[in-house]
């Protein structure tokens, strides 16, 4: 077992101080007034970030409370992998996301409440701490809620040594388009700037709508370069060359947990679909991306930095198969960036996703 982290411990708030006035029978309407935004921008992105409210709320994680089944390490490489070091190898184990179960129908109703602002990998755990969150975001409470208890009990000698970072999106979401447009990828994949290696993310995924498509096969991605080549680009051109075949998505309002091996891609909607969604990430590193979100209840300084995958200049390891798979979103199969900004290059994975 690795050493506690104690060196990153941040500076909390003394106790009685914003988190004490919100109480368990608050209004869960969101408090839009608190969650204004502003925007920033580099390498033609724009980041909207959320000014959220400085009142919230506390969740203490209590293995005792989790209903969810922990499978065994052999039941789940996804468990057994938990606490473990980034090794590019483990990608050739196929791995199914872990499900918690699906939110109450109550749970349900306060998750898809309209008016949550979008919210990019804020902290909401720092290591040693309990959750949390502004209230601004309070319908998502028994979702995180049950996160909180899975973890402690699915990982109790490491739990403290955990940031948690919290993304949301909530929109309509057009047919035949995606509400975050991304190929093929993972959560926490270390690259080139990590070195030594650190520990493996995880992370819990929920949406009330198109399900994320999960690819449960093989990845081999030994042949390349971190340094040098897309790995998730190498990713498209492997589902493709299997025509989607072991595509697999959960239900609707299932929180599923996957890691940093497990490869997924969003679903495009059939029918317009106001879609909410929300991703809980644990990482030992820190989240200092500029436009990440900022968490009222907790104090800390970090220098926000630009970061994206397009500033690393990375190619393609096999240029076989449709361009569609080696080329960012924004980008036409050229690889120039399309005249209409708005439209978007989809991967040709020759398949459909089966639930």
């Amino acid at each position: 077992m690795a050493s506690p982290l104690s060196a990153l411990l941040p500076t909390l708030p003394v106790p009685g101080g914003p988190l004490a006035s919100l109480n368990s029978d608050a209004n869960l309407t969101p408090n839009l007034s608190a969650a204004a935004a502003a925007t920033v921008g580099y390498r033609g992105k724009h980041f909207t970030v959320p000014t959220l409210s400085r009142e919230g709320f506390e969740i203490v994680a209590d293995a005792a409370r989790n209903a969810a089944v922990v499978p065994t390490a052999t039941e789940s490489p996804i468990i057994a992998d938990l606490n473990s070091v980034w090794d590019i190898r483990r990608f050739m184990t196929p791995r199914a996301p872990v499900s918690l179960g699906i939110l109450t129908a109550s749970e349900q109703t306060d998750f898809s409440r309209p008016g949550a602002p979008r919210t990019l990998d804020m902290p909401i755990k720092f290591p040693g701490s309990n959750f949390r969150i502004p209230k601004t975001l309070e319908q998502f409470r028994a979702a995180i809620e049950r996160v909180a208890h899975f973890e402690a009990a699915a990982n109790p000698d490491c739990f403290d040594e955990y940031y948690c970072y919290m993304t949301v999106d909530q929109g309509w979401v057009k047919p035949d388009t995606l509400q975050r447009e991304a190929p093929c990828h993972v959560d926490g994949f270390q690259g080139a700037r990590w070195s030594p290696k650190v520990r493996l993310n995880h992370t819990y995924v929920v949406s009330d709508a198109i399900p994320t498509t999960y690819y449960v096969q093989p990845f081999d991605l030994s042949g390349l370069d971190e340094a040098k080549h897309n790995f998730f680009w190498e990713m498209n051109r492997i589902v493709a060359e299997t025509h989607s075949a072991h595509a697999w998505r959960p239900e609707a309002n299932e929180i599923n947990l996957i890691d940093a091996y497990t490869v997924h891609r969003g679903t495009e909607a059939t029918e317009p679909t106001f879609r909410t969604w929300i991703r809980l990430s644990f990482e030992v590193r820190k989240f200092d991306r500029l436009g990440n979100a900022r968490n009222p209840l907790f104090q800390y300084d970090w220098e926000m930095v630009p970061r994206d995958i397009e500033g690393l200049n990375l190619v393609a390891y096999d240029e076989s198969g449709d361009p569609s798979l080696r080329v960012f979103p924004w980008q036409d199969e050229t690889g120039a960036a399309h005249a209409d900004p708005k439209k978007r290059t989809k991967p040709n994975l020759k398949g459909v996703a089966h639930s």
